[in-house]
């Protein structure tokens, strides 16, 4: 079995994110797509409630055909991908663990910590971005960041997210008082 790993804040996410799902599942030779949501950031990040980022992944990734939520995640107390990856390992031997990142992913692998372990234990699905990539399909210049300094300013976020996270991001008053 072959398993494309996406793991971000998703704080929110948004339709980039979709796409970079939907390409790794359509292109990526994998069997399943498993969408991670972070519980701890490595370098200390703030994030949203997990509760809350699981909520909005779950509404944006739920229905995509091959893509699947996986809290595993919860367990990685330090955040980095390679105690995920050996957890994994451990779970689910003879597996294959793919990484989905952006075009820039496959050469910064090698500096993530413990990156050199890390290179010869995944392989890394590259979807192309733009300011990497002259790909046509490159994903759009879009982020968390950015959407939340759309909601923060009182700007609107339709089609940036998926309708039903900005819903969720409306009802809850999510990201009014955050800008960055």
């Amino acid at each position: 079995m072959r398993i494309a790993l996406f793991g971000g804040s998703f704080d929110p996410p948004h339709l980039g994110h979709v796409y970079a799902a939907l390409h790794a599942y359509v292109v990526g030779d994998v069997d399943e797509v498993w969408v991670l949501p972070v519980a701890h950031h490595p370098y200390g990040k703030a994030l949203s409630p997990f509760q809350q980022r699981w909520e909005l992944a779950r509404a944006a990734f739920g229905e995509l055909p091959g893509v699947r939520l996986s809290d595993a995640e919860q367990d990685n107390l330090q955040g980095h991908t390679i105690t995920l990856i050996e957890s994994l390992m451990d779970r689910h031997p003879g597996t294959t663990w793919v990484l989905v990142g952006g075009s820039d992913t496959e050469a910064d692998l090698i500096n993530w910590h413990r990156g050199p372990e890390l290179t010869k234990l995944v392989e890394v699905h590259a979807v192309p971005r733009r300011g990497y990539d002259d790909h046509p399909a490159a994903l759009p210049e879009l982020s968390s960041t950015l959407i939340r300094q759309y909601i923060a300013a009182g700007n609107s976020i339709h089609g940036l997210v998926p309708r039903e996270v900005e819903r969720l991001i409306a009802n809850h008053r999510w990201y009014q008082l955050a800008a960055s």
